[in-house]
Parts: C-alpha cells; structure tokens; sequence
C-alpha cells in the first residue's frame, strides 16, 4: 500500500479495504444513511442513485439500522454507532475488513451481543477480517486463527483452543487468560504418550508436552484455574492438598485464592461444585 522505497502509494479510498475505527469516526454532520453511502461515493466505481440506496439499505438491514436511515447520527446510541460503523466498512463488500477494537467504549452487556453480531455478520458475508484487540474473550470468541504479539513479534498463531489449552510459551499462557505458574524438573515419561512425570515444589504430578522432554529438563507449568477440581472428582494420583484463603462470588462461578505451601494460588468452580468444606486440590 506504502513504500517510500519504491514510490508506491496507494489511496485509502482506493485500497478496497473496510475499516472500523476504535473510535467510530462516525461523520456527525450526517444522518445514518449518508454515513453508510459515503464510501459508495467516493470510490472509483460510479453507482446510480437507486444503486447506492439499494446497497445501503441492504447493509443497514443486516446491522438492524434500516428502520433509522434518517436519524442523524449523533443522536444514536453507542451500540448503535458502533453497527453503522461496520455497516459503512461492508457497504462497499471490501476484500479485507480492518477492526480496531471495535467493542471496547461498549458496555459489558453490549458488548456481548455486539460478539455475536459481529461473527455472525462475518461469517454470513464471507470477508477476511483482522481483528486487533487487548480483549483476550473478544479473540477467542470471534476468530478462526489468533496471532498473539509481543513487542512487534508474534509468539504464537493457532486457533483459539489451541492458543488458551496449549500455549508454546509462558507469555502466551500468562497473557491469554488467568493460569498459575509452577517450576518443575522432569523424571521421565508418563502413562499416555506426550505426557510426563513432573517433579514440583508441591509433590509430582504428571502433564501434557507438545515438546520431547528429557529427563532432568526443567520445566515451568501452566496450571488453569479451571482445571483445579474438589477432592471428589480429582485423580488420586494427582491430588494437592490446599487451603482457601479468600473467594469471591460472581455469578457464574466463584474464584478462589488457596494457599498450598507457602504459595498463593488461583482456582475457579461453578458454584454448584463449591461446598464450604471443601478444599481445591488437583
């Protein structure tokens, strides 16, 4: 698109590329439907008036603004803003769809819905999206493939399972999600093929590797909040003993804080498998 090198540049009305601004960047001296035909008319191709009104109405429809074509476009509400931004984006059925963390001036509720919508819309009109956020739930809900970044390098490109069960690095595992880290020195080989026997600060245990570990490797061990379960339902061969020191209420689940040693560690359980007397153990 740009290179002082070679002296290219390409105009942006020119790249074919829709783009959602953080920002909205939604024209306040135009109403929603002059809003969404703006790239119709600036672009190369010349539409007939009956042209331009049939694919604003379309793309207004999918994002439900049709019924508000003529408000003006400061009086609508945020979500609202935040749909005929992407409406505008898509008017023009770019190639590339560009989203600069469309969702994050919404509020939680909205925000949820807005996920939806937007995979939905996605997925329906068929256009490769990039989509850049800090919301580690926005990615794994909305994408195919998640690249994770670090200071301009990307550590890790996988799909959102992938990326969240089996991170490659300790960034990866630290910044996508809450997990617990423990060191650990491998004693050899478990009973399933790519596991391991782990000796920790805490007693051995026995984990999954994407790497060929050899013995005496040292290790370090990301360990999910979910994936610590009660006494009951833990594997004998797997069990530490632990203390809760604080938990907080939050609907869908509690956390909890345990102390195991001299450690503070996170856990996570749906309130129906928390008992006052139980103590997380893994």
């Amino acid at each position: 698109m740009y290179s002082s090198t070679n002296g290219v540049f390409v105009a942006p009305n020119r790249r074919g590329f829709g783009m959602v601004f953080q920002s909205y960047a939604i024209w306040p001296h135009m109403n929603v439907f002059q809003n969404a035909a703006f790239p119709l008319e600036v672009g190369d191709r010349r539409f007939s008036r009956q042209e331009i009104r049939d694919k604003v109405l379309r793309v207004l429809r999918a994002v439900q603004l049709d019924e508000l074509a003529d408000r003006e476009a400061t009086k609508l509400s945020g979500g609202q803003q935040q749909r005929l931004a992407l409406a505008r984006a898509l008017v023009m059925e770019p190639q590339l769809l560009l989203l600069d963390e469309p969702l994050s001036n919404l509020d939680a509720k909205l925000r949820e819905r807005m996920r939806f919508e937007l995979k939905r819309l996605q997925r329906e009109l068929r256009i490769t999206t990039v989509y850049v956020t800090h919301d580690q739930s926005e990615a794994l809900a909305l994408s195919h493939s998640i690249a994770v970044m670090n200071e301009g390098h990307i550590q890790q490109i996988g799909t959102p399972r992938e990326i969240y069960e089996r991170p490659r690095s300790q960034f990866v595992a630290d910044f996508v999600g809450t997990t617990n880290f423990l060191d650990g020195t491998v004693l050899g080989r478990g009973a399933k093929p790519g596991h391991f026997r782990v000796r920790t600060e805490f007693g051995e245990v026995e984990v999954l590797s994407d790497d060929d570990l050899r013995l005496s490797d040292r290790v370090v061990l990301s360990v999910r909040p979910r994936t610590w379960s009660s006494p009951r339902s833990g594997p004998k061969g797997q069990r530490l003993e632990a203390r809760v020191d604080q938990k907080v209420f939050l609907g869908e689940f509690i956390d909890f804080q345990v102390k195991l040693g001299g450690r503070i560690l996170l856990a996570r359980s749906h309130p129906r498998c928390a008992r006052p007397s139980e103590t997380p153990s893994t």
